[in-house]
């Protein structure tokens, strides 16, 4: 794939880009207990949320969650795969693979079969493997759940990296200096990309959409077009945001806002 290159200067691009907005249609609410942290939704509606080292689920139907106190602190929880999530426990160097129902299907001890694994980033990836940066050796790793196997793909050069998001196919950091950088399951370089401003909370959909908020407002960013649109919500702090198919939902002062939203 093509790789993208973009730059937005701030004084310029941004600010006249930024004119522009989109609305969003508000549709309800839902109110979180005082510790939980809202994760995302996924197609079927249910919303993930995890309070402390208690990962939850919910649907208007229903309500499950998991937790596994004698490995420690939870310190990652990947829904790329909402069917499949993963979680990384930190205190132990731990995987933990759960069904749609949040049921315990396998642990996997890294100090045990890889004792050099440090991981910063892991995730669910394409063919049953999983996604893994190694902050050991700045390593991107392939993990296949089947053969065991590890594949090196990718050797991350920059120094600080603030983020890592994924899809199934594509792997994302972003930079010290904003830029997003992706490459795919084989190593390619896919995306380089500078956002026009810091951020506090971002998600990249994929190569070419993505949504950051700033200072408390919320923006989506056309890549390939190299366009910005500020999304008109009525919030006076965004504690965090998910979008999903049409569907964008915004965490504030401990409830979630659902939105209806089309994208240009």
């Amino acid at each position: 794939m093509k790789k993208l290159f973009a730059l937005f200067i701030l004084c310029g691009s941004f600010v006249a880009t930024a004119q522009e907005s989109l609305q969003a249609q508000y549709l309800n609410s839902e109110t979180l207990k005082e510790k939980e942290v809202f994760l995302s939704k996924d197609i079927f509606d249910n919303t993930f949320t995890q309070e402390e080292n208690i990962l939850r689920k919910r649907s208007k139907y229903s309500s499950e969650h998991f937790s596994l106190p004698k490995l420690g602190t939870l310190k990652m929880v990947d829904l790329t795969n909402s069917q499949f999530p993963v979680l990384f426990y930190s205190d132990f160097n731990s995987i933990v693979l759960l069904s749609k129902e949040l049921a315990l299907l396998n642990t996997i001890d890294l100090t045990g079969r890889f004792s050099a694994m440090d991981p910063a980033y892991i995730a669910t990836s394409t063919q049953k493997n999983l996604w893994i940066v190694n902050q050991a050796n700045q390593s991107v790793v392939r993990y296949n759940l089947s053969t065991l196997e590890v594949r090196n793909i990718y050797t991350i050069k920059e120094d600080k990296i603030k983020t890592y998001q994924s899809t199934l196919n594509y792997l994302y950091r972003i930079t010290s200096t904003n830029q997003i950088k992706g490459i795919d399951i084989y190593g390619n370089e896919v995306l380089d990309y500078t956002l026009p401003t810091d951020y506090e909370h971002i998600q990249i959909v994929n190569n070419k959409q993505v949504f950051y908020s700033y200072l408390n407002k919320l923006y989506y960013v056309d890549m390939e077009k190299n366009k910005i649109w500020e999304i008109a919500v009525d919030v006076k702090s965004i504690l965090g945001f998910f979008y999903n198919t049409q569907k964008l939902s915004i965490f504030t002062e401990q409830k979630i806002n659902n939105y209806q939203i089309k994208l240009p």
